[in-house]
């Protein structure tokens, strides 16, 4: 008899790993990345180019429940937003990134300055180029003072409530 425990133990540990292998074809799993999704709406359609342009970002949104990825884009020329732009106030955030290009340039604060936590965590990331400048910088709402960067940066970036 003690030939056959082995044998059954054997069979029954390979029926277990075959059953659990064809019960989820990995294909269909669920996956928790985040995934991109395209800009939901256009508030307007700009007008084409008539020079070169002096800005061009890429900001990418992670709002704090990780749940989509946004990104939109600014292009102008001069302080208006042209064809490419996607951000319903992109000739406001064109005049802004042109009047203040220093903006994009702050660092972030860290936690332990005497900054008050705000209970969100919404991250963006801008890079890209003003006036031949390149920038690549983040931006998040975790602390007042980071949030005070964001408020500033609200034309370019969008409210920071996302």
């Amino acid at each position: 008899m003690r030939p056959v425990l082995p044998a059954a133990i054997a069979l029954v540990a390979t029926t277990a790993l075959l059953t659990a292998c064809s019960i989820d074809d990995p294909k269909s799993r669920p996956t928790t990345t985040p995934k991109a999704t395209p800009t939901s709406t256009v508030a307007r359609s700009y007008p084409a180019p008539t020079g070169s342009p002096d800005v061009r970002l890429t900001v990418t949104l992670l709002p704090e429940n990780a749940g989509t990825v946004s990104t939109h884009h600014l292009v102008c020329v001069g302080s208006s937003a042209v064809d490419g732009t996607d951000l319903p106030s992109g000739d406001e955030a064109c005049r802004l990134v042109l009047r203040s290009p220093d903006l994009l340039e702050r660092e972030l604060a860290k936690s332990d300055e005497e900054c008050l936590g705000t209970g969100k965590q919404t991250l963006a990331d801008v890079f890209g180029a003003v006036k031949d400048k390149s920038v690549r910088n983040s931006f998040r709402t975790d602390n007042s003072c980071n949030s005070e960067t964001w408020d500033l940066l609200e034309p370019l970036l969008g409210p920071a409530e996302l």
